[in-house]
């Protein structure tokens, strides 16, 4: 066991601090050892505070351990996951999983996934010192997380065939961490990249989320590509690879158009899902002219292919939702002729997507060629929105309130005040400017001896 690093308690958040000392005592005083374990203990080094503390105990039953935490420190009563052989609890503040040390840490390590995750940290030995003392048993661990250098504790076919989640997993530690796969790890990723089919489809989905709303995106979807791994999670996605457009406007073909659409949008899910998915019914739409493609229909093809992908990966009805209808309605084909009534009858349309598809249809133009000349076309859309939805906010502030209108209209209250403010709002929205209390004096006579014959 290679003691290889200290690092001070307060490197801790107070409640986690507190709880793994208690921890420590307590597993102290009933003759058992625990240990904090993997990422945990990586996010540490590298001055993170983990929200999730991983947690493997011996000489005693995980479950009285985890009854123990839900006892004293008011987490959810446990939960047990018997594939894995954990018991999970959820804080506020912290998310606790506890599992059984069978061999010890050097054997336990060689069960892991990375070495950059074989770090541990004795509990008892904490709970005494206040030091948080980092063993590192395959001695590579701590070395290769400062060097960025994804390993793993035994052979690669090994590992990835214990848990063929690790293979997406690799690419997630290069997107979020910037890990870097050497040539050997990658030819074993590519050789069992058939084998990403086999875990739950919520634990490959929650692997996607990450590898999506990283920093790193776009490497991330072409590793995934190159070694084969998208093939098996998104062929709708990856069937794009080569795809010419044969269009005017796009010097990419479909895939690399895909990934740098991803790539301009920010790190938030439902967009990067929607600019994934939103030209994926371009290969079933396609007709071939003479000089180019055309793809009538596509984006009602591409949601329904988001639609059916989303539901496969277990995504939430939510985010399904959201997903599709940017996909359907991203074919905006705005132009500086259009009036401001066309311009609010999109900004209706769109409710409360609006900002979202704006990012979206911005990302989208930009990823067309190398000087994303006709995204200065959504620019204009969006100074336009941006006008137009500050007038709508002085609109909805009137100079005037409902008893005002009351004593102007000489009625009591009732659904006629609603009434006259709506013919205010619609009559400053027609107008292009707000009303001033003239204006709302004036227009609301007129309405009177109109609707309510004074």
């Amino acid at each position: 066991m290679n003691r290889a690093r200290i690092i001070p308690g307060e490197s801790l958040r107070g409640f986690d601090r507190h709880l793994l000392a208690r921890l420590g005592e307590h597993l102290s005083r009933i003759g058992a050892t625990g240990y904090l374990v993997g990422g945990s203990v990586r996010d540490l080094l590298l001055g993170r505070s983990p929200f999730d503390l991983d947690i493997v105990v011996a000489n005693c039953a995980p479950i009285a351990i985890a009854r123990w935490i839900h006892k004293e420190f008011g987490l959810s009563r446990p939960v047990r996951f018997p594939r894995f052989g954990t018991y999970h609890l959820v804080g506020e503040e912290v998310e606790v999983e506890i599992a059984r040390l069978m061999d010890g840490p050097d054997e336990d390590a060689s069960r892991r996934d990375f070495t950059i995750n074989c770090l541990y940290v004795d509990l008892v030995h904490y709970s005494r010192t206040g030091r948080l003392e980092i063993l590192d048993p395959t001695g590579y661990g701590i070395d290769d997380l400062e060097h960025a250098r994804l390993r793993t504790p035994s052979e690669p076919a090994l590992s990835f065939w214990l848990d063929p989640l690790r293979l997406i997993r690799a690419i997630r530690f290069r997107a979020v961490f910037g890990m870097k796969i050497d040539a050997g790890l990658r030819h074993e990723i590519a050789r069992m990249a058939y084998l990403v089919s086999q875990p739950a489809r919520e634990r490959i989905r929650a692997e996607l989320e990450r590898i999506l709303t990283s920093s790193r995106v776009g490497s991330a979807l072409r590793l995934m590509q190159t070694t084969g791994l998208l093939r098996v999670i998104l062929p709708e996605v990856d069937r794009m690879v080569g795809f010419s457009q044969r269009s005017p406007y796009h010097a990419y073909d479909l895939f690399e158009h895909t990934v740098r659409t991803v790539s301009n949008v920010p790190p938030d899910l439902v967009l990067r899902l929607s600019a994934l998915l939103h030209d994926t019914g371009k290969i079933e739409t396609c007709r071939r002219l003479a000089d180019r493609n055309v793809y009538y229909g596509h984006e009602e093809a591409s949601a329904r292919i988001a639609e059916s992908v989303l539901r496969r990966l277990r995504f939430s009805n939510q985010i399904i939702a959201r997903v599709t209808f940017l996909v359907a309605n991203h074919m905006v084909n705005y132009s500086r002729s259009w009036s401001d009534r066309a311009v609010r009858r999109f900004m209706r349309k769109m409710g409360d997507k609006l900002d979202q598809m704006l990012i979206l249809l911005y990302a989208d133009r930009r990823a067309q060629t190398p000087s994303g000349a006709t995204a200065s076309n959504i620019t204009d859309l969006r100074r336009r929105v941006a006008a137009l939805s500050k007038l709508v906010h002085d609109v909805l502030r009137l100079p005037i309130d409902g008893h005002e209108i009351m004593r102007i209209l000489n009625i009591g209250e009732g659904p006629l005040v609603g009434l006259a403010k709506q013919y205010l709002y619609n009559v400053s929205e027609n107008l292009g400017r707000p009303l001033s209390e003239d204006d709302c004096r004036r227009l609301l006579k007129e309405w009177a001896r109109r609707v309510l014959k004074q």
